[in-house]
């Protein structure tokens, strides 16, 4: 499956190192978070979520080595998806736009790299 030019670039830019800043533009031209590293079934990904500046409430999620273990690398996906929403807004509700909640074989990749997105809810 293939994923469009402008995930793709949004995955690798989130792929690099990073951390909140006024220089750093990040997805959607808004602030980027610094990766976290989780362990899922012995395997560690390190997942990178990044928000945009009108509606920080939205993210996405870029999961680096996930050719590794694909249904791994989703749970580690999802896990930094509700570590964001809960540190930020107290909450692990998402309304996901590209989430873990499809079959793994349908959630692209690209160079290893998955992306997942969605908007944190409301309280």
């Amino acid at each position: 499956m293939r994923v469009t030019g402008s995930v793709l670039a949004a995955a690798m830019a989130l792929t690099g190192c990073g951390g909140i800043g006024s220089g750093d533009s990040g997805l959607f031209g808004g602030r980027s978070l610094r990766g976290s590293a989780e362990e899922v079934q012995g395997i560690r990904f390190r997942s990178r979520v990044t928000s945009p500046g009108e509606d920080a409430r939205r993210f996405m999620v870029a999961t680096r080595g996930a050719d590794r273990a694909p249904p791994q690398a989703v749970e580690a996906a999802r896990i930094e998806a509700v570590r964001y929403c809960l540190t930020r807004y107290g909450g692990s509700n998402i309304e996901w736009t590209e989430g873990p909640d499809r079959p793994v074989e349908e959630i692209p990749l690209e160079d290893g790299v998955l992306v997942l997105s969605g908007r944190c809810l409301a309280r």
